[in-house]
């Protein structure tokens, strides 16, 4: 048998084929249509965050206050996702979804209300919170459904899209409430977002095909999730990609959540300014995100995710002594062009690693660690600025996750080579998982 030299090369990688463009997924209709609908979803989430965000900031003037608005959007991951990956992996999945986007368009539409009739700070996050609590059991579902939209050798592809989708959104929606909040106040800016939610439902019904689960057993709630947390165990690259993902949102990803709060105290701003700022990281974070796949074909994940990061916080470290405006939004663009796309190539190994029958537990366990790690970081990070100043704070971050990112990449360099190609174990349970679906 012959073997193809520049195929054993870039097994050896990691790297993609070339031919693998970052549009690839977009050949497959369903993926396709779907992730049109989730531009416009996305582009409502951000129009409601920096917009709840810039009212907590104006009204309290705190920064553990304003990143408060991020844990609840994001932070109910830790509760809500690990139920939601269990249901994935159960019941399913294009049903379960369509449920989860119907609250949410609820939600948005009372959260419209609430600021309409000046709900006071708190009452907001509440609302938020609730939000949230719904909102983070649609990523395992949808992580679950993403790897059936598209082959394997186009999941990179396919997260990169999804962060470009996140990203778009990251661009568009800050300039669309800072516009509709000028035009007609910021309870319209909020029922945008309920469009967008409303828009995915149509977009998640269209598609007439069923996404059932794997074949299991009958077992309660928790030992499938246990069974979910062993098969996370199993595979070192996915266990390897948790650690890596949670270190860098602990220390370095909170930083987005505070921009508003940056915004007030390092540039003396609002919410132009926040706007401006979030418009300028989702600029690079899309741009990056488009390149990840042809950078990562060059040179392989490892060293794509390693540079990118270690790159990002230097980044980092110089917008906690941006002199200007000007400086503070290349710095971020810049920073969303390096930070987004090395957590993407993290969080793509989990589809590509993931026993088929087990993806949505293990997905919801990454959401609920995630999640987790954000918003103690958040609020670690907001408390500390609150102590001393905003670029202390960024600093502590951005100093401690170069020792651990130097520590990791001398003391576990096998560890960051497995992210290429994935380990021997990882292979061979994704390839059962497949044959028994067939079969």
């Amino acid at each position: 048998m012959t073997t193809n030299p520049a195929a054993a090369a870039n097994a050896a990688t990691g790297r993609l084929p070339a031919r693998r463009g970052p549009l690839a997924a977009l050949r497959h209709r369903d993926f396709r249509r779907i992730w049109i609908a989730n531009v416009v979803s996305d582009m409502g989430t951000w129009m409601q965050l920096v917009t709840v965000a810039t009212i907590v900031a104006r009204r309290t003037g705190s920064a553990l206050e304003t990143g408060l608005v991020a844990v609840a959007t994001f932070g109910p991951q830790a509760l809500s996702a690990p139920i939601a990956g269990v249901m994935a992996d159960r019941f399913e999945r294009r049903s379960l979804y369509l449920k989860i986007l119907c609250a949410q368009t609820i939600g948005a539409t009372v959260l419209a209300v609430a600021i309409g009739h000046g709900a006071a700070p708190h009452t907001l996050t509440l609302i938020v919170l609730g939000q949230g609590l719904v909102g983070s059991m649609a990523n395992p579902v949808a992580a679950a459904i993403l790897p059936e939209l598209v082959p394997r050798e186009d999941l990179l592809a396919a997260s990169s899209l999804s962060s470009v989708s996140w990203n778009a959104g990251r661009i568009a929606g800050p300039m669309a409430a800072a516009a509709s909040v000028a035009a007609f106040g910021p309870t319209w800016s909020i029922a945008g977002n309920a469009v967008s939610f409303a828009v995915l439902f149509v977009s998640v019904h269209s598609i007439k095909r069923r996404f059932p689960p794997h074949r299991g057993d009958d077992a309660g709630f928790f030992k499938r999730l246990r069974a979910g947390a062993s098969a996370l165990r199993r595979s070192r690259t996915c266990t390897f990609a948790f650690q890596a993902s949670m270190a860098s949102q602990f220390l370095i990803g909170p930083f987005i959540g505070l921009i508003p709060f940056y915004a007030r105290e390092v540039l003396r701003g609002g919410q132009n300014e926040a706007s401006i700022l979030y418009v300028a990281m989702g600029i690079g974070a899309l741009t990056g995100s488009l390149a990840v796949t042809t950078v990562v074909a060059r040179i392989g994940r490892p060293r794509a995710v390693v540079g990118q990061l270690a790159a990002a916080i230097m980044v980092l470290i110089g917008l906690a002594y941006a002199p200007g405006r000007v400086s503070a939004t290349f710095g971020l663009a810049l920073f969303g062009f390096l930070y987004i796309p090395s957590f993407v190539g993290l969080t793509s190994v989990l589809p590509r690693d993931s026993p088929p029958a087990a993806r949505g537990r293990i997905s919801s366990l990454f959401s609920a660690c995630i999640g987790t790690a954000y918003s103690s970081g958040v609020v670690c990070m907001g408390a500390l600025a609150d102590r001393t100043s905003m670029r202390t704070a960024l600093l502590a971050g951005s100093s401690i996750l170069t020792v651990l990112l130097g520590i990791s990449v001398i003391a576990l360099n096998s560890r960051w080579r497995s992210l290429g190609i994935g380990d021997p174990a990882s292979r061979r349970a994704v390839r059962a998982g497949l044959a028994a679906r067939s079969s």
